[in-house]
């Protein structure tokens, strides 16, 4: 396939968050954010924000994120100032969103 020169504004970015369960096992979990791209005029800035801030600014929506009864959250500043609470969330974002950025389809190991 051509590479296409002209990109859309945003982008969905698929995390996988590893949690501790109550019992101490470990449970992955799933999210889409939907975010702006970051252009290279703008990289350099963008990569020494905090975490937080990062997502505060290229972060425009979200998808499968549920509240304790399985229910879909919102998208909205009360939910997502929540979501920034959560730092192995929070941290899985940010990698996930540079390395979509940069065009790295996926790091992890198939063993």
């Amino acid at each position: 396939m051509a590479f296409v020169l002209a990109k859309t504004e945003t982008f969905q970015c698929d995390v996988k968050v590893q949690e501790r369960t109550p019992s101490g096992a470990w449970r992955e979990e799933s999210l889409s954010l939907i975010c702006k791209r970051t252009a290279e005029a703008d990289r350099k800035r963008r990569l020494e924000l905090p975490h937080g801030d990062l997502l505060r600014e290229v972060v425009v929506d979200w998808k499968g994120i549920k509240d304790e009864h399985g229910a879909e959250v919102p998208f909205n500043e009360q939910n997502f100032e929540g979501f920034l609470q959560i730092i192995g969330a929070v941290s899985a974002s940010v990698d996930r969103y540079w390395l979509d950025c940069m065009g790295v389809k996926d790091v992890r190991s198939k063993n």
